[in-house]
């Protein structure tokens, strides 16, 4: 097998058994989701920060509608 293929194992002990596979791939998921999850809010955070931009404009204003 090539490096790649098996690269996701290199911090198993030779002879580890199907549990701590198990156990060290969940863990890797676990934190793969982890990651993505503060990746979105940071996104969510962005597009909100962009979005309130122009809640300083008076609402009529906003709307193009002249104020009295």
């Amino acid at each position: 097998m090539s490096d790649d293929e098996t690269s996701h194992l290199s911090d198993l002990s030779d002879g580890a058994g199907c549990t701590e596979i198990w156990e060290h791939l969940s863990e890797q998921r676990a934190a793969a989701d982890a990651e993505d999850e503060r990746d979105d809010a940071d996104e969510d955070d962005e597009t909100a920060d962009s979005a309130t931009s122009t809640e300083d404009e008076p609402e009529n204003e906003a709307a193009g509608v002249p104020c009295p």
